[in-house]
């Protein structure tokens, strides 16, 4: 018997999360859960983007340094993006996700200087502006690697606004 879209999308989701939480470890400072909320706002309904995305801030604020907050506004922020702009653009085209990189390359480097600097952390910017680039440029690739392998049987049609 083939698994309901429950119990599929569970694994699904199950296991980019555990791939997520290595790729977190190989490559510190890029977020390959950003691409993946992403995809579920495209392809699922809220509820389950917004279950997926608590996880994910859990995961990102229990593992790090900064006060209590990156996860969250850098979640939040990509959502409020993703959302306005799809206004102006086709939700899936490449320019709008290559777009969204770009923001949260920029992004990146803007929340982690305000929020060290609330907690009295001296942090290099050189670095946290070398991973800014990377992410810019990772996000586009990991939408489409994620949005590629995501299950068909997941898939539903992108809803108009």
């Amino acid at each position: 018997m083939l698994p309901t879209n429950s119990a599929l999308a569970i694994l699904w989701w199950g296991a980019y999360t555990v791939f997520g939480i290595w790729a977190h470890r190989a490559v510190p400072g890029i977020d390959v859960f950003a691409p993946a909320l992403i995809v579920s706002l495209q392809e699922e309904n809220g509820q389950r983007s917004a279950v997926l995305a608590v996880i994910w801030i859990l995961l990102i604020e229990g593992t790090g340094n900064l006060p209590f907050g990156y996860g969250l506004a850098w979640y939040g922020l990509l959502t409020i993006a993703f959302s306005a702009g799809r206004w102006l653009f086709e939700a899936r085209s490449y320019l709008f996700m290559a777009l969204l990189g770009l923001w949260l390359g920029l992004l990146h480097p803007v929340l982690i200087y305000g929020l060290s600097s609330l907690a009295n952390l001296e942090v290099p910017m050189r670095p946290v502006l070398i991973q800014g680039a990377i992410q810019a440029a990772a996000f586009p690739v990991i939408w489409f690697l994620a949005d590629h392998f995501f299950p068909v049987r997941l898939r539903q049609d992108v809803r108009p606004l």
